[in-house]
């Protein structure tokens, strides 16, 4: 029985050299963790004043990735691996994983010119594509859009550089454009009584600047005229549902016949069809 113990004494009790480096690496690694959360909040507090919160927080994961790096690094030496060796062994592989790695460095690189152009903040209401949404979060390699319908929409960095983004809810006072199209019959100053009263109706509707209410033009289906308001841009769904729904209803209680298809609202974004 003693012969048993001691051969599996033997086989499971490492030496006290490997124990040691055990030991040592996992001091390393909680002691080094506990710095780098430190550290980060430190820099972030003592460089993120003033700064936009999609710039605070690639700062944040920009040091956080640095110093677990460093950290594994530091790690790997503790338990008496050699990173030098390492490295060495692992050089066909890091030239795979480099070719392979081309495209996250360059959404990278792009991420960086987002930041410094400050085109856009999480919370901005933008236009990418085919996709409008709320920007969600930015981070190294994509941004995150969540879209009207809750739906979260994963986007490169490099193909925001390479198409254009249209930011909805960038200044504060916003003016939103309606166009109808109306028959030709109907008089122009009675159209442009419907269209302000429209206005009027919608308490989002700012009073300065003061709505314009412009005719455009004899058209081949009719009489053309516009509405242009101001509203403040968290109102941006608001204002853009509660005018159309108001043109419509003052045109049907004035018998003015409105075209289908004929109401476009025109906010930077295409135009949507409400007819």
């Amino acid at each position: 029985m003693a012969g048993i113990l001691n051969r599996v004494q033997t086989v499971t009790m490492p030496d006290v050299p490997e124990l040691e480096a055990i030991l040592s690496a996992l001091a390393v690694l909680v002691f080094g963790f506990v710095v780098l959360r430190f550290l980060t909040r430190m820099l972030m507090k003592a460089i993120g004043r003033g700064l936009r919160d999609q710039s605070r927080e690639l700062i944040r994961k920009t040091i956080l990735y640095i110093g677990a790096t460093v950290l594994f690094v530091m790690v790997l030496n503790a338990a008496g691996v050699s990173v030098g060796a390492l490295l060495g062994a692992a050089g066909v592989l890091g030239i795979a994983i480099g070719i392979a790695s081309q495209a996250s460095l360059s959404n990278i690189i792009s991420g960086l010119f987002l930041v410094s152009e400050r085109f856009f903040e999480i919370g901005d209401v933008v236009t990418i594509g085919s996709h409008t949404g709320t920007v969600f979060s930015i981070d190294l390699l994509s941004v995150k859009i969540k879209t009207f319908d809750n739906l979260l929409i994963r986007v490169p960095n490099q193909q925001l550089i390479e198409q254009d983004i249209l930011n909805i809810t960038r200044f504060p006072v916003r003016r939103m454009d309606f166009t109808v199209v109306v028959p030709d019959t109907v008089a122009v100053t009675k159209l442009l009584e419907a269209l302000r009263a429209a206005g009027d109706r919608v308490q989002e509707v700012l009073e300065e600047p003061e709505p314009l209410v412009m005719f455009r033009g004899f058209r081949e289906n009719g009489i053309e005229a516009l509405l242009g308001i101001w509203f403040e841009r968290q109102y941006y769904v608001t204002v853009r549902n509660g005018v159309a729904t108001a043109l419509q209803d003052v045109f049907r209680e004035r018998n003015i016949p409105l075209r289908t298809h004929a109401i476009s609202v025109i906010a930077d974004t295409p135009r949507i069809s409400l007819g």
